[in-house]
């Protein structure tokens, strides 16, 4: 969606025309449900988590200046959201299951224009065992590379929603890289199915 068209429907929104909630909710629910389904790992406090962010957004769009985009707007609420909500929920993590059963990282895009090694090994894992490693992450990194690679967002986006530098997005998703990279060396069944070598990396 367009600078324009972001900006005009917001204003719509905040003039409380039906049609432009219903296009805001069309257009970005599902992102924001993934976007808080991968960070939490639950499914139902996920649900919980974007009916929040939309009863924040809708009380606030009056004030969106279309600096950004309305999906990275949405996005920054969203992980404000996901970050309460860890915070209130002290508790173990769930796993995230393998719905697609060989969903594969492969069409993720290159962290640098080469392809850093370490972003094409963890592009190169069946997406169960990476979701499992990612939730390992701590919670910076884990948002990091959530937004990255499972949402398409520029440095510059994650920075924005993160509320720091380029150069921390970057220093964040390579330390990710590295920790995904050691995790799933470190796990037996991962390392089985992948069929890695003892002490050997993925390629």
């Amino acid at each position: 969606m367009s600078h324009k068209l972001d900006v005009s429907l917001a204003r719509r929104c905040a003039e409380g025309d039906q049609g432009g909630l219903e296009e805001l909710v069309d257009e970005h629910y599902s992102a924001v449900l993934n976007f808080v389904y991968r960070f939490s790992g639950s499914r139902d406090r996920a649900q919980d988590l974007a009916q929040e962010v939309f009863l924040k957004a809708l009380g606030a769009i009056g004030r969106f200046d279309g600096r950004s985009s309305l999906r990275t707007w949405l996005f920054t609420i969203a992980a404000n959201c996901a970050r309460d909500s860890l915070r209130r929920h002290k508790r173990q993590r769930e796993v995230i299951p393998d719905e697609g059963g060989e969903t594969v990282l492969s069409e993720l895009p290159d962290l640098s224009p080469d392809g850093a090694p370490e972003s094409r090994a963890v592009r190169s894992l069946r997406g169960r065992i990476v979701r499992r490693a990612v939730q390992q992450l701590p919670e910076a990194h884990r948002m990091a590379v959530i937004l990255r690679f499972y949402h398409d967002q520029s440095l510059q986006e994650i920075a924005d929603i993160c509320g720091c530098s380029v150069g921390t997005v970057g220093s964040r998703l390579h330390y990710a890289m590295k920790k995904l990279q050691a995790i799933v060396e470190a796990d037996p069944d991962a390392r089985e199915e992948l069929g890695m070598a003892g002490g050997g990396h993925c390629s």
